[in-house]
C-alpha cells in the first residue's frame, strides 16, 4: 500500500489554501498527473468540494493530464523508432505479428492497460514503436481516461466529504487534509484492487499447481 508523508500533505493542503486562482491551479492539477495520478485526482476532488474550482474544471484539468501522459508514453515509443538496433527489427516476423496483434486488440489493450496497474508504459509505449495509427490510439486514450477519471470522480466525491469530515474530528487535521487523505486513499484503492486481483489470483493458480 503507497503511503504518504504528513509533510506531504501538508504541503499540498497549503498550495490548496494558497493558491485561489484557476488559472494557476488547473496548470498545477495537470503538472501533478505526469507525477502521481492519484495525487492529481484527490486535489482536484478537494478543491471543487471546498468550491474553489468547479468540478467540470477540476475534472477537466485532472483527465485532460492524465491522457497528455498517456500520449506521451506513444511519443516515447515513436522516438526510439529512431534508434538504428531498433529502427531494423522492425521489419522482423514476430514483431511484424505482434503488431498486427496489438492493431487488431487495440482497444481491449488500451483499456485493459488503463485498469491494470504495470501495464500502460509497456502498452502504450510499444503502441509508438511498432506504429500503431495514432488517431486511434489517442481518441481510445481519451476515451479510457475520461471513463476511469470519472468513476474516480464520482467515488472520492461520494465519500470524500464525509469520510474526510468524520477523519479531521478524529485526529484534528486541518480539513482539507483530511480530504485530501481519504481521498487518495480512495483512488489508491480503487486503482491497487485490479493489481491485489491478480497478485491472487496468481497464488492461487501456483497452490493449485504445487498441489497437484
Amino acid at each position: 500500500m503507497l503511503t504518504m508523508p504528513a509533510d506531504w500533505l501538508g504541503g499540498l493542503s497549503a498550495i490548496l489554501a494558497f493558491s485561489t486562482e484557476p488559472w494557476l491551479l488547473l496548470p498545477s492539477l495537470v503538472l501533478i498527473t505526469f507525477l502521481l495520478e492519484d495525487a492529481a485526482i484527490a486535489a482536484g476532488v478537494a478543491l471543487a468540494l471546498n468550491g474553489t474550482i468547479g468540478w467540470e474544471a477540476a475534472f477537466a484539468a485532472v483527465a485532460g493530464g492524465i491522457a497528455l501522459g498517456d500520449i506521451g508514453l506513444y511519443g516515447m515509443g515513436r522516438l526510439g523508432v529512431r534508434i538504428p538496433a531498433l529502427r531494423r527489427r522492425l521489419n522482423d516476423a514476430p514483431v511484424q505479428r505482434a503488431r498486427a496483434v496489438l492493431v487488431g486488440r487495440l482497444t481491449a489493450a488500451v483499456l485493459i492497460a488503463r485498469i491494470v496497474p504495470g501495464l500502460r508504459f509497456a502498452t502504450y509505449t510499444a503502441a509508438g514503436v511498432l506504429g500503431v495509427s495514432f488517431p486511434r490510439f489517442a481518441a481510445l486514450v481519451c476515451v479510457a481516461v475520461a471513463v476511469w477519471t470519472a468513476g474516480l470522480f464520482w467515488l472520492a466525491a461520494s465519500l470524500g466529504r464525509t469520510l474526510g469530515d468524520a477523519l479531521g474530528r478524529a485526529t484534528g487535521l486541518d480539513p482539507t487534509t483530511a480530504v485530501i487523505l481519504v481521498v487518495l486513499s480512495l483512488a489508491i484503492l480503487a486503482t491497487g484492487t485490479p493489481r491485489l486481483l491478480r497478485c491472487l489470483s496468481s497464488d492461487k493458480s501456483a497452490d493449485t499447481g504445487a498441489s497437484s
